[in-house]
């Protein structure tokens, strides 16, 4: 499927007949219309609820992603930015949010990242956080040089990203930010287990008031 009919990766007509992106348990993949975690799944997932601009069988998501990720077309995170941005009053009001939410993406190992020379994820989230408000705060570090999780069956995939991630703050300075921001929503480009997602959750000290939400652009 090739679009660029306006000069963009994603024209307003792929825009009008792309299908209603669905939210569902992260855990059990049951539908729940605001993307939360159900409450059995909560007692093994430290995530609140994760959200998504769409499927990531739609094409034109796809498209995006990869012009991203493996083209370098960094221009292409703001609108892919854009399209996260309408699902996140699914967490909460934006106004909201810009007051008591910050941004996380997830980090790459820092030998990925000499090699691509930018995270994506920040990409998006840096896109976000300008656009919205809301704090940006780079917090986490990537310890270990995980396989791609795309390349690996289901089943493998949390064991691939266990310990994977660690605090780039030290724990007072992480409480001091939660005290004022106390939604957490990690950022990154897919997900499909959730397990990258919950891996870097695992990694974030628990606080109580706190949540932790993820926010991807596209669901396997």
């Amino acid at each position: 499927m090739q679009c660029a009919f306006e000069g963009t990766w994603y024209c307003t007509s792929c825009r009008n007949n792309a299908p209603i992106a669905l939210q569902s348990c992260i855990g059990c993949k049951t539908d729940r219309p605001r993307g939360t975690t159900c409450r059995s799944c909560r007692e093994d997932i430290p995530l609140a609820g994760v959200v998504s601009a769409g499927a990531y069988s739609n094409h034109a998501l796809q498209r995006g992603i990869a012009w991203l990720k493996f083209k370098g077309v960094r221009k292409i995170a703001e609108p892919i930015g854009g399209l996260l941005i309408s699902k996140l009053p699914l967490i909460a009001p934006l106004d909201e949010l810009s007051k008591r939410a910050v941004l996380v993406p997830i980090p790459l190992h820092k030998r990925k990242f000499q090699h691509r020379g930018f995270n994506q994820s920040e990409d998006i989230a840096r896109v976000i956080s300008t656009i919205c408000n809301i704090e940006l705060a780079p917090i986490l570090v990537r310890t270990k040089a995980t396989h791609s999780q795309a390349k690996l069956p289901h089943d493998q995939r949390s064991h691939n990203v266990l310990n994977a991630f660690a605090l780039s703050c030290s724990q007072a300075e992480f409480e001091t930010l939660a005290a004022k921001k106390p939604i957490i929503i990690l950022v990154d480009d897919v997900t499909t287990t959730g397990a990258t997602l919950i891996a870097a959750a695992r990694a974030l000290p628990p606080i109580s008031e706190r949540k932790i939400f993820g926010a991807v652009v596209a669901r396997g």
